[in-house]
């Protein structure tokens, strides 16, 4: 099986905080979230599994990062996503189904002898802003032993909700009758919860469909979403089952999501006291309320820190309050009070008392 991650986004939701970074690079809980996923995918494929990554905005720094941190773990192909065009020197994209399309040279054109062949040789898609807390072991248990074409997850979400998402409705069985992007009417409160998987012959499919909205874009068209495409695989006979989330997901494209996935995996792991000596952190006349993650050569000095605050390597906190908050690399951040607050790698932050909070990195404030 190979895996597809579109990596290309600008994350324009978390603006400015990625002004100098793709969002799949935000470091929460210590790790940045492309770290947490592909660490995921580390413990459920083996090394010989094909990572097809979809770069574009900053994709010198996913480039480089994939290659040193997991080089050795999968066989890394790497495809770039050309901008549709600029605003303000900032690319946009064609798109969550061009981006999937791109990938289609990596399938061959096979037909396999029996299905466990077809969907052995399938594909895995996955968002690189969410994390499912579900083990992806169990969703490709969910796979292989169902008798479907394919999965998508999905996640139960309230009814005034609904409208902001892809929706998929199902049958008593869990098989797709219908997917719809960001519906207008409410038709199911079942999200999709950006997982895919299908078995080679549905993902030969899938691309043609793709092709079929790109050949006809105009300068005038609207992006390429892969709702519809997934739609015309229903329609075409294809088998997909819905797997529900029950643990839910972890989505980081927004700032209020992302603080929650930030509080989450904190709550699975932080940094504790003993930790202190072999990081080299320092902290003097302060108290942390964990859970809290601080990096390697941070000093704390005379503040109350957490819950929930995630602190990057080499930052300096002096005189302090803060509460749920995500703090990158290298900040030195004095006199501040503050709660919900991003702030990015070396930026310097003093006399402020604010919460919610947006920083970029190397902000002076």
């Amino acid at each position: 099986m190979k895996i597809i991650g579109p990596c290309a986004g600008i994350g324009s939701r978390l603006r400015p905080f990625t002004l100098s970074k793709p969002k799949t690079f935000i470091q929460v809980a210590g790790k940045p979230v492309l770290e947490h996923i592909l660490d995921k995918f580390r413990d459920t494929f083996d090394s010989t599994t094909e990572l097809i990554l979809i770069v574009g905005y900053k994709k010198r720094q996913i480039k480089e990062f994939v290659k040193q941190k997991y080089g050795n773990t999968f066989k890394l192909t790497f495809i770039e996503q050309e901008p549709r065009g600029y605003n303000d020197d900032v690319p946009f994209f064609w798109g969550l189904g061009e981006a999937v399309y791109l990938a289609h040279n990596n399938f061959k054109e096979i037909q396999y002898k029996n299905n466990e062949e077809d969907k052995r040789e399938g594909a895995l898609i996955f968002l690189a802003d969410m994390i499912p807390i579900d083990e992806y072991s169990y969703i490709m248990y969910r796979y292989y032993e169902s008798n479907v074409d394919g999965i998508i997850t999905v996640m139960e979400v309230p009814k005034k909700q609904a409208s902001s998402y892809g929706i998929v409705k199902t049958d008593k069985n869990m098989i797709i009758q219908q997917l719809i992007e960001k519906p207008e009417t409410y038709i199911s409160n079942l999200a999709i919860a950006g997982i895919y998987a299908f078995s080679h012959s549905t993902t030969i499919a899938l691309f043609n469909n793709i092709k079929n909205y790109l050949d006809k874009r105009t300068e005038n068209s609207k992006e390429v979403y892969l709702t519809e495409s997934l739609q015309d695989l229903v329609n075409n006979g294809f088998k997909i089952a819905a797997v529900n989330l029950k643990k839910g997901i972890l989505d980081f494209g927004r700032p209020s999501a992302l603080l929650h996935g930030n509080k989450f995996l904190l709550e699975q792991d932080f940094t504790r006291k003993e930790d202190y000596p072999e990081k080299q952190i320092i902290i003097d006349k302060s108290f942390i309320k964990n859970p809290v993650f601080i990096g390697k050569n941070s000093k704390i000095i005379n503040s109350v820190i957490g819950p929930y605050v995630s602190i990057g390597s080499g930052s300096y906190i002096e005189n302090s309050i803060l509460e749920n908050c995500v703090i990158e690399q290298e900040v030195s951040i004095k006199n501040l009070i503050s709660e919900s607050s991003l702030i990015g790698s070396n930026a310097q932050i003093e006399n402020i008392s604010k919460d919610n909070l947006i920083i970029g990195d190397k902000t002076i404030f």
